[in-house]
């Protein structure tokens, strides 16, 4: 998940708008067909999701109160986890929170200096990266997902 940085923007909101869009106006029985992004049903997918957001949420809260910041999930973890804590969630909760916790961690981000979040702070595998890095990285991950959405959608006649 981890991408070169490509930009110093602290608008993490940028791809999550794009993947609210992709999944916009779907009957609720959409959100579970399975085989959408891989083996995962959309529902799954926007859980995996959350869960990287919940991680962020969490390292950025440590960091603000100066608490060391626990090592990132392996990606399996954060994939195998997720879906399953949010399989019985109403499409709505998720769709508000997936709207909410991105707008809490840009809120976060923009709190941050320029110099702040330029510095690799966080740990991910064996590797310090930025929160520009991060940053860069969600909206990069939301965006593949969106555009694997709209291509099912398309494909589907959604």
């Amino acid at each position: 998940m981890v991408a070169e940085a490509k930009s110093d923007t602290i608008d993490c909101t940028d791809g999550r708008t794009g993947l609210l869009e992709a999944v916009d106006r779907l009957p609720d029985s959409a959100f579970d067909k399975s085989h959408v992004i891989g083996n995962w049903s959309i529902r799954d997918c926007l859980a995996h999701i959350v869960g990287w957001d919940a991680w962020t949420s969490n390292a950025l809260e440590r960091s603000s109160v100066g608490m060391p910041l626990a090592p990132l999930p392996s990606e399996r973890e954060i994939n195998e986890a997720c879906p399953a804590d949010w399989a019985d969630r109403p499409i709505p909760d998720l769709i508000s929170t997936l709207r909410n916790m991105r707008d809490d961690m840009a809120a976060r981000i923009s709190q941050l200096t320029d110099e702040e979040r330029d510095q690799p702070t966080l740990l991910f595998g064996d590797k310090h990266i930025s929160v520009n890095q991060l940053v860069d990285a969600l909206i990069t991950h939301d965006s593949e997902h969106a555009s694997q959405i709209r291509s099912w959608r398309k494909t589907h006649g959604f």
